[in-house]
């Protein structure tokens, strides 16, 4: 996949609540330059946009790039250029103007998304054809997805689309989601959220996700059941949607697949018993791209997305 349709270099950023990560990207898609950096999450969003413009300026000293793409935390509306939605992981994250922020800040074009979109899009263009449809999970300190069908990444009302963590999981009946409901996957199935069953189960704490899946390689009983538990309510959720949605591909990205293979059967198991009879067959699959496909996805948008530009009376 390249990420400019117009033969001349374009920025890609993404921004989660610990780092800030860009790459200039030549036409053909070669990284040209890169770079991490902190995210003033605490700071507020104004601190945020001028941290994300220093990041584009520094990824590109030569002013090479003719556009921008920016993979967000939150629930980015792609055409306003508005995060819509979001947790506290970035201080009054929420109606922040990150288009038309971003491009005041940087002179340049700019395209946004949410990052699993973003991150989703690469896998999307690997398809054959141009009609693939795709559904694509990021599991870790919270679940997002994505959802492509016939070719077209899905965005819906506000940006939300593609959200499946706020899907309902019976084995999270009770329990309180980030989001204000209630028995929602992300508080059974994210790394938190195991690790917060797996405390509740066992009566003792531990202090991360690691530590949990430490102690189920032991035998430890109640690691075993929470990690279980979280990876097929996952799985539960994905077969219900490849019903509904039809995909040629189901993606299972994030932190907490890598903690292994109890996780991963666990997850697959209980997404082959969920399918009806013609997805025989589907399995989900772990992600194509490696470390850049944020960042190459995020510049990729700038061919895909309505461009925000700078200057534009508000």
């Amino acid at each position: 996949m390249t990420p400019s349709a117009t033969g001349t270099p374009v920025l890609g950023i993404d921004l989660g609540g610990t780092k800030i990560a860009a790459a200039l990207f030549a036409a053909d898609g070669t990284v040209l330059a890169r770079l991490t950096r902190p995210t003033p999450a605490l700071d507020g969003a104004a601190a945020v946009l001028d941290a994300l413009a220093a990041a584009a300026a520094a990824a590109d000293p030569g002013r090479l790039a003719t556009a921008l793409g920016i993979a967000a935390a939150g629930v980015v509306d792609p055409r306003t250029g508005m995060v819509t939605s979001a947790t506290d992981s970035i201080r009054g994250w929420a109606g922040t103007a990150l288009g038309t922020g971003l491009a005041d800040r940087t002179g340049l074009p700019v395209a946004c998304d949410n990052d699993v979109r973003a991150t989703a899009g690469p896998e999307l263009a690997a398809l054959p054809g141009t009609h693939g449809s795709l559904l694509f999970t990021a599991v870790g300190t919270g679940v997002g997805g994505a959802v492509a069908v016939d070719g077209r990444m899905l965005h819906g009302a506000s940006g939300i689309a593609g959200h499946l963590g706020h899907l309902p999981a019976a084995e999270a009946a009770g329990l309180p989601c980030t989001c204000g409901a209630t028995g929602h996957l992300e508080v059974i199935a994210s790394g938190p959220g195991i690790t917060a069953h797996y405390e509740r189960l066992a009566g003792t704490s531990a202090d991360r996700l690691e530590t949990v899946a430490s102690r189920a390689a032991l035998g430890d009983e109640a690691a075993v059941h929470a990690i279980t538990t979280g990876a097929a309510a996952t799985g539960r959720v994905l077969g219900g949607l490849a019903n509904a949605l039809g995909p040629d591909r189901v993606v299972v990205g994030g932190g907490v697949p890598r903690i292994g293979a109890l996780y991963g059967d666990a997850l697959a198991a209980a997404f082959t018993a969920e399918l009806m009879p013609p997805l025989r067959g589907l399995v989900p699959v772990p992600p194509l791209f490696g470390h850049d496909a944020a960042v190459l996805g995020a510049a990729a948008l700038t061919t895909t997305l309505p461009l925000h530009h700078p200057g534009v009376l508000r």
